[in-house]
């Protein structure tokens, strides 16, 4: 029989001493990623490319945990090898990577999907984004969770070299906007880019699955939390009408830091889990299928 003890809570959910890497963690959930990481014993680094709001987010925690932020232009390959090189001189191995980083993009605003004859139609959504609108998302949203991971291998490996059971693991974080089939309002190049995003923890999952490897890959597709990207007024995040009409949420609320840390808490302590993507959206994709 199973010890009782391993089914502890606390046992469950055990990452103190553990050492993470948070891409875009110096605001919106980034930032509560690294906090939710860091009470709980973690030593996490965080990169941007905004110094202020690294600094800011920094600490130690009485757990043991800290936050260090580290400037990172995550579109850069050179970038990307000198944190990676930085955080070898500190650290022998990192448990978790968590790939956070991203930009939206431009929808149809206020006036809503384009109106008229197919020809007015046609050329305002020609005229809506242009090619580098794309290819920009693209390369921060996507890209660049794929150069990051593959930059980080070693160290996420070598943790099984230092008395850990398992290679450290990446989790990708999409959005239920690469998942729902509309455009909301206008969003392809955003929505293209966070199915992309999927497929691409889908496809590391299956190719770092080899034995030398066993890094597992995942991906979190939150829906509406408050954040720089989708911010919400104290009046309007008061009233579950607004959520259910405005944002199409059946649960009548923006999601919390604590919805957000349980699902990723759970991702990064599973051994048993890789390729997979949970949505954590308070039922929207029910209320739009």
């Amino acid at each position: 029989m199973a010890d009782l003890s391993d089914l502890e809570v606390s046992s469950l959910f055990n990452v103190k001493g553990w050492v993470a890497v948070v891409s875009g963690g110096g605001t919106g959930l980034g930032l509560v990623t690294a906090n939710a990481l860091a009470v709980n014993g973690v030593k996490v680094y965080i990169t941007g490319r905004r110094v202020e709001k690294l600094k800011d987010a920094e600490m130690q925690h009485p757990s043991g945990g800290s936050i260090t932020g580290l400037q990172m232009d995550v579109t850069s390959k050179e970038s990307i090898r000198e944190v990676v090189k930085f955080i070898e001189s500190k650290e022998k191995f990192i448990n978790l990577l968590i790939n956070n980083a991203g930009v939206s993009s431009v929808n149809y605003g206020a006036k809503g999907m384009p109106k008229g004859d197919v020809r007015a139609i046609s050329e305002e959504m020609m005229n809506n984004q242009d090619f580098e609108d794309w290819t920009w998302i693209y390369k921060v949203n996507v890209a660049s969770y794929y150069f990051t991971s593959v930059a980080f291998l070693p160290l996420l490996c070598a943790a099984r070299d230092h008395g850990y059971p398992e290679a450290g693991n990446i989790l990708n974080i999409s959005s239920i906007s690469g998942i729902t089939k509309d455009s909301q309002n206008g969003q392809f190049s955003y929505n293209a880019s966070k199915a992309a995003t999927i497929s691409l923890t889908e496809q590391l999952a299956h190719d770092l699955k080899r034995p030398d490897l066993l890094v597992r890959v995942n991906t979190l597709a939150p829906g509406y939390f408050p954040s720089e990207m989708t911010p919400i007024a104290n009046d309007e995040g008061q009233k579950p009408e607004f959520f259910r009409e405005r944002w199409g949420t059946p649960f009548g609320r923006a999601g919390e830091s604590r919805d957000y840390a349980q699902a990723l808490l759970n991702f990064a302590v599973n051994q048993f889990v890789t390729g997979s993507t949970l949505m954590i959206d308070g039922g929207f994709m029910l209320a739009h299928a």
